[in-house]
């Protein structure tokens, strides 16, 4: 029996936890956003860190046309993720076959909806910036902003420091700040007993 999903991991940008939603255990390969429930749940984690006005419910009009739509938004991104980064992880290849591919399904969500930059101040007059829209469920505006999100991140200077993480049973991708080598401290503790396990097999 397979172990349930892990929580969203919200911490990198917005596309990259979208890429992080494959995961490995050792039964395989196993894609989070095959759940309904899983993508509600990841829509509403990554839609409080979005600079996006809020809904009354973040998670109205998820279906399965939304999931996926999410799921090709995903694999895109994946795609332009291994060929930057030479991933070699076979295991969990973006069923996607091409940059160019990869591009216009990317291209196209970020079209698909009307959304805009819109002011807004508190009582202190502090100004903030949310995005608002005029689509029909906040999903599809989420995955329009993650879109547009992908566009800037992929022709940002951090799109060089971008890599796949390389610890054993790991799928995920990461943005490489300071000394950083794996996406987690767990990848961390498993690249580490593994490099000492091969060491005394030696």
């Amino acid at each position: 029996m397979t172990a349930a999903a892990p929580a969203p991991r919200v911490e990198e940008p917005a596309p990259l936890a979208l890429a992080n939603t494959i995961w490995i255990d050792r039964h395989g390969v196993h894609d989070a956003l095959a759940e309904l429930d899983y993508v509600r749940i990841w829509i509403r984690a990554v839609g409080k860190r979005l600079p996006m006005s809020p809904a009354l419910d973040a998670t109205d009009g998820v279906c399965a046309e939304t999931a996926g739509r999410l799921i090709d938004l995903r694999d895109a991104i994946r795609r332009l993720a291994a060929d930057a980064t030479k991933d070699s992880r076979d295991l969990v290849a973006s069923p996607v076959p091409d940059t160019a591919t990869a591009v216009s399904l990317i291209n196209a969500a970020s079209a698909a909806n009307p959304v805009w930059p819109e002011l807004s101040f508190t009582r202190r007059h502090v100004l903030t910036r949310h995005d608002a829209w005029s689509a029909k469920a906040f999903s599809e505006a989420l995955i329009t902003v993650v879109a547009r999100q992908t566009v800037e991140l992929a022709t940002s200077p951090r799109w060089a420091l971008l890599r796949a993480c390389e610890a054993p049973a790991c799928a995920h991708f990461f943005i490489k700040e300071h000394r950083r080598e794996w996406c987690s401290a767990l990848c961390g503790n498993r690249a580490r007993v593994a490099r000492h396990a091969q060491r005394q097999h030696r």
